[in-house]
C-alpha cells in the first residue's frame, strides 16, 4: 500500500492544527506544510466534508481548526476521507473463479493478515499520537 501525497499532506495539516490549537488561515496552513494554498484548500474542504474532521469559522476570510479532538481522529479516518477504503492488499484474481486453494492458501492468508494489521495500526494511531 502506498499513501497518496495528498493523504500525507492531510496528516501534516491535522498535526499542525492540533499542535497550534487556534484558528488558522489557509495561507498559514499551507506554508507550515510546504504546499500551495490551493492544494491545502482542497484537502481541508475534503476533511471538513467527511466526518467534520476540520471546522471552519466563516467570515471575511475563512479560518480553520480541528472539528474533532486530535485524539479521536485516527489515521484510518484520514486515509478514508482522502482516498476511500484503504488497504486492499489481499485481492486475489483467482478467488471467485473457483480457486480450490482459497480456503487454505498461505499467500491469501498472509495478505489478509497484512491488511488486517495495517488497518489495526491505522485505527490505533491518532493525530495526537503523531505530535
Amino acid at each position: 500500500m502506498r499513501l497518496q501525497e495528498k493523504t500525507i499532506h492531510a496528516i501534516q495539516i491535522l498535526r499542525h492544527l492540533h499542535k497550534h490549537q487556534d484558528m488558522h488561515k489557509i495561507a498559514s496552513i499551507a506554508e507550515s506544510v510546504g504546499i500551495t494554498a490551493a492544494l491545502a484548500t482542497r484537502i481541508v474542504v475534503r476533511l471538513k466534508g467527511v466526518g467534520h474532521i476540520v471546522s471552519t469559522l466563516e467570515g471575511r476570510q475563512k479560518h480553520y481548526t480541528l472539528g474533532t479532538p486530535a485524539a479521536e481522529i485516527n489515521i484510518y479516518d484520514v486515509v478514508f476521507a482522502m482516498e476511500g477504503e484503504p488497504c486492499t492488499t489481499h485481492h486475489c484474481p483467482k478467488i471467485g473463479d473457483g480457486c480450490e486453494a482459497s480456503e487454505h492458501c498461505k499467500t491469501h492468508s498472509f495478505l489478509k493478515t497484512l491488511q488486517s494489521n495495517m488497518v489495526e495500526d491505522m485505527l490505533g494511531t491518532s493525530i495526537a499520537d503523531l505530535v
